[in-house]
């Protein structure tokens, strides 16, 4: 219990120093290019709801479907979804003999991957390249790319943090996703599972603190609070309607993979989510009025960005 206490004073002490008086969210899809029924979802809730952020994998399956839908919407503020498991590498095996299979796959495995990423040196100068990669993917197809974040939020990995703050400021990308997640308040909204939420809460919150330091090192903005980390797949209008009442000053990053058909590949990648309705929630009247009466202002990462005093601009794509 001492180390929940911990990492809980932690964040509602960074919530203090942020000294922030508005609250402002950041609605986010991940994955986008991974199936058209996600990428559809993506474009229709931007167009009509509340979504201003994207997360490309430019290795997907639907990388190309997602990148012509971005570049046919300026709003929508597009970010590198870094992949290293549980999908493509952009670079071909022959370049990344350590880090994927002959046919250029990650491990799928979340434990056995963070421990080898932690302890055989030998991936690191591979995992830099192809994460270059992907970067230069999404800039190669004439996309400005505002923020970074990682599938399983694996760049929060200790080792692999450094080179995404590095590559960040290499490829002048203003913002990265902390995982700084109160997972007791989302304990309290979604009762089940308490005690994968609370580790998975502490545990991102530890990388989030050594990962915070390098980027406000490097000038990045991050977010100060995140929502979808330990209720993945759930984030439904009745859990966003309770939690609207529940945010903190500052800035929240909401994060959700809404689609608006589990097809086969989506339900490979996971079974439980509940991608409908978290496409419905993005798209919620209900939850629009919400946000308004509680005075929440919904942004993206370039607002957030160019908002910020001059200096900060040196990173705008």
């Amino acid at each position: 219990m001492g180390a929940l206490n911990a990492a809980n004073q932690w964040e509602r002490g960074n919530d203090r120093d942020s000294g922030r008086s508005s609250c402002r969210v950041l609605f986010t899809a991940d994955d986008f290019g991974l199936s058209p029924h996600l990428n559809q979802a993506v474009a229709l809730a931007h167009h009509f709801g509340l979504l201003q952020n994207a997360s490309l994998m430019p290795a997907a399956p639907a990388a190309r479907q997602a990148i012509t839908l971005a570049r046919q919407l300026p709003g929508l503020c597009l970010g590198v979804h870094l992949t290293l498991i549980q999908g493509r590498a952009v670079l071909p095996p022959s370049a990344l003999p350590n880090l994927v299979d002959a046919e250029g796959r990650f491990s799928s495995d979340p434990v056995s991957t963070g421990w080898r990423y932690f302890f055989d040196p030998r991936v690191l100068p591979e995992i830099r390249r192809e994460l270059a990669a992907q970067i230069e993917a999404v800039l190669a197809a004439g996309l400005p790319v505002w923020h970074l974040n990682g599938h399983l939020n694996l760049h929060l990995h200790p080792r692999i943090a450094p080179l995404v703050v590095d590559l960040a400021r290499e490829y002048s990308i203003p913002a990265l996703r902390l995982a700084r997640e109160d997972w007791r308040t989302t304990a309290s909204l979604a009762p089940g599972n308490p005690f994968p939420k609370a580790a998975l809460g502490v545990v991102f919150a530890l990388l989030s603190r050594r990962a915070g330091v390098l980027a406000a090192a490097a000038g990045l903005v991050v977010n100060d609070h995140l929502f979808g980390l330990t209720n993945p797949g759930r984030v439904t209008e009745a859990y966003l309607v309770r939690l609207v009442s529940r945010l903190q000053p500052g800035l929240t990053e909401i994060y959700s993979h809404p689609a608006l058909v589990a097809d086969p590949v989506l339900a490979r990648a996971a079974p439980g989510y509940r991608r409908l309705e978290e496409f419905k929630a993005l798209v919620s009247l209900r939850l629009k009025e919400t946000l308004a009466q509680h005075n929440v202002e919904v942004t993206n990462f370039r607002e957030v960005v160019q908002g910020q005093q001059p200096g900060a601009g040196q990173f705008s794509p």
